[in-house]
């Protein structure tokens, strides 16, 4: 039996090292779209990374401060006359 401990132990290691990195990748990629979306709000990059700026809400954790940009920008988009 302690071979099998010994391997559960490598993989829970092995887990909580690769937990924060995919956050990282998964935070990147809600940021990414938040830009795009700004961006075809705007028609502007400068302008879109502005937009994105000004949404932010400082009180909110890091790790949701890209999805509530987001979901405020598809608010935004979803108001806007349609063409």
């Amino acid at each position: 039996m302690r071979p099998h401990l010994e391997g559960m132990e490598k993989d829970e290691t092995f887990s909580q090292r690769e937990g924060p990195s995919l956050a990282i990748p998964a935070q990147a990629m809600i940021l990414r779209e938040a830009v795009m979306t700004a961006y075809s709000i705007t028609g502007n990059l400068s302008a879109a990374t502005t937009l994105c700026s000004s949404l932010v809400d400082e009180d909110l954790p890091g790790e949701q401060q890209a999805s509530a940009v987001l979901n405020q920008l598809h608010h935004i988009a979803m108001r806007r006359p349609k063409h």
